[in-house]
């Protein structure tokens, strides 16, 4: 009997029972679908994209469940916030997904929703903090939101713990009318363990929104007496803490005690172990807002000090010790002074600094796992991130170095997308990343107070998730920038989600049409895989004072690749020939203008048999734009067509 290879369907998500092995975030969005969850809205930003990928998935494939599900790729986190609100408000449960700086944007709108509250219907958010910087362009402490905003927080460190808390926050969200948060890590959203499945539950298909002026309108003076309701709803929630049974005692008789939370309770708890300290007492907390006074004040009453463990600022030290003074508790905290309050923990850093408090040696196979890890650094050679091959925001860059000579008095003001990347060497083609689309508000900014030439860099995603309001700034003050807009079609540096950018292409949606709208006085549409001609039309808008844009109109390389060989490999299915295309070196000055300007992964220096060294284009990475071909001085790298007479396949146009 022939084996099956088909793939088979995923269905972990729609099981009634059993145990499967699940990411956190796969359990987050289990969770959901046992919850009853029927309006799902986020903008995709790393560690949480892949839950709305899930989603879709679930959506696509369960008719039962597409009935009452729907999930949103929303343009900006604020607006993914307001729409979960808008659900919530007829009597849905709904859950909004975002990263820790995500938080930010969604943060005004987030400020009245919790003042409201989500009744008749249920309202979660999850953010994905990311110690350590991991996936973000910085490594920000959003858990003092949780003070500020009174959002009660559940900080899951297993994915069965992801799964059941999200139930949990639904129901006590319903409860006290109060917006709910599940704090993940990058660590935590993509680490792997088994969850016991319970059964689904159906979402409501259709709600309905009654009117009630005093709960929705957070305006004087209905906006002091939700502030005084939100209390109120803090105290109760905070009352029922120790019923939960999140929170867990590890007893020890020793007169040190530990309180951790999330990703660093399986450090502590491993550290531990390690340096033979089994007699020490951990709490460990499942909620790290609001604080139950009577837990935190019981576990304290026994021990001489007590110990912080926590990545980043100090939040839970800072609320610990709050409570210590009130209550009169003579307990020495240790925290913030013995762990630092940048990157990310691990076991190894944890285990050194218990270890120095604790007066201990670390054991022999500690500091021999700990140096084995140590010496792949200088086994493993560091690379910098990069672009892919093809990549016409590569090419881009290229052409502002040329047109610019190098930089040479000019300002590089770059953004949040794959072209953050261009700080890195060798192209070091940005001066300074804010956050999304701050790029071009600080070239505004910046115009007025220099000469140099100002460069602003920003995708069509960033376009539309905050871009529009600083480029109608730009154009009412005519602005001395020149603005690039990578349209490539895609939110790409999260993972090509088939999102609302899609969905506006596909509907005729046009950048170009927008920047006339708006007024942009110099407009130009470009395509970087004509190098040359982009450097000159740089060199021309840099002559022109005011405010200039260039719409840079490329597919992302890997999904024009993709479809490109889609194409190729239908036509040959059905018997037909196609050119193939292929660029090879011959000839080489080695002048490094392919390989440290344009600096394209695909070519490498290489040294032949008779001890000569060259570049050489790797043709499993080559995707064949060509723009290596175009830009070298030399005429060293050539094009060659097999098949010449036969159909073409080109990249599609956008």
């Amino acid at each position: 009997m022939k084996e099956n290879t088909l793939p088979q369907k995923d269905t972990r998500f729609i099981k009634q029972e059993g145990k499967v092995l699940m990411l956190g975030n796969e359990a987050i969005v289990r969770g959901c679908l046992e919850s009853g969850v029927s309006y799902v809205s986020q903008y995709p930003g790393t560690p949480t994209s892949d839950i709305g990928e899930y989603f879709h998935q679930v959506i696509k494939e369960s008719p039962e469940i597409n009935d009452h599900l729907i999930h949103h790729w929303a343009v900006n986190e604020a607006v993914a916030t307001s729409a979960c609100a808008g659900a919530a408000w007829t009597g849905c449960r709904t859950f909004n997904p975002m990263k820790h700086v995500g938080l930010n944007v969604a943060s005004d709108a987030l400020s009245v929703i919790a003042l409201n509250g989500p009744n008749p219907g249920a309202m979660v958010i999850l953010v994905g903090s990311d110690p350590g910087s991991l996936g973000s362009h910085q490594e920000q402490n959003e858990r003092f939101y949780t003070w500020m905003l009174h959002l009660p927080c559940f900080e899951p460190h297993t994915p069965q713990e992801c799964k059941d808390w999200t139930k949990l926050a639904f129901e006590l969200s319903e409860k006290f009318d109060t917006v709910f948060e599940i704090r993940m890590s990058t660590r935590s959203a993509h680490s792997r363990g088994f969850v016991k499945l319970d059964p689904l539950m159906k979402g409501k298909s259709k709600g309905e929104f009654i009117r009630n002026i005093p709960k929705y309108n957070s305006l004087p003076p209905h906006a002091i007496n939700n502030h005084i309701r939100l209390y109120e709803r803090i105290e109760k929630i905070r009352e029922i803490i120790p019923e939960l049974g999140i929170n867990k005692v590890y007893p020890g008789t020793n007169k040190v005690g530990i309180i951790t939370s999330g990703m660093p309770f399986g450090y502590t708890m491993e550290a531990l172990a390690q340096l033979n300290l089994n007699d020490v007492p951990v709490l460990k907390l499942g909620i790290i807002y609001p604080l139950n006074f009577e837990e935190i004040k019981d576990f304290l009453e026994s021990l001489e000090t007590v110990i912080i463990i926590e990545e980043l600022e100090p939040f839970l030290e800072v609320k610990i010790a709050e409570i210590a003074l009130k209550e009169k508790i003579n307990v020495d905290i240790i925290g913030e002074k013995s762990f630092p309050k940048y990157n990310e923990f691990s076991t190894g850093l944890v285990a050194k600094c218990v270890a120095k408090i604790f007066n201990k040696e670390p054991s022999k196979q500690m500091i021999n796992a700990m140096q084995y890890f140590e010496s792949y650094k200088s086994i493993v050679p560091s690379r910098f991130p990069t672009f892919c091959a093809g990549c016409p925001e590569r090419a881009t860059l290229y052409s502002i170095l040329k047109a610019t000579d190098n930089l040479k008095n000019t300002v590089i003001c770059g953004d949040i997308g794959c072209y953050v990347m261009s700080f890195f060497p060798p192209q070091e083609c940005s001066d300074l990343v804010i956050c999304m689309s701050c790029g071009i508000s600080a070239a505004i900014g910046m115009s007025t107070k220099t000469n140099q030439n100002i460069i602003a860099l920003i995708g069509d995603s960033t376009f539309f998730h905050t871009g529009m309001a600083p480029l109608a700034e730009a154009v009412g003050y005519n602005s001395n920038v020149l603005l690039f807009i990578f349209e490539n079609s895609w939110t790409a540096m999260t993972g090509h989600q088939d999102d609302v950018l899609r969905y506006l292409i596909n509907q005729g949606f046009s950048i170009e049409k927008i920047c006339e709208s708006i007024g942009v006085p110099w407009l130009r549409v470009e395509d970087s895989y004509n190098p040359k001609r982009l450097t000159r039309t740089i060199e021309e808008a840099l002559d022109v004072k005011g405010l200039k844009v260039i719409i840079v109109r490329r597919e992302c390389a890997l999904q024009a690749h993709r479809w490109r060989m889609n194409q190729i490999r239908a036509l040959e299915s059905k018997g037909k020939r196609v050119q193939d295309i292929s660029y090879y070196i011959g000839g080489c000055q080695m002048c490094f203008e392919c390989a440290r300007v344009l600096s394209c992964p695909a070519i490498r220096r290489t040294t032949t048999e008779e001890g000569i060294e060259e570049m050489q284009i790797d043709q499993d990475r080559c995707i064949k734009c060509g723009v290596c071909y175009e830009v070298c001085p030399n005429g060293a790298i050539r094009k060659s067509i097999i098949n010449v007479f036969e159909e073409e396949v080109p990249f599609r146009e956008l």
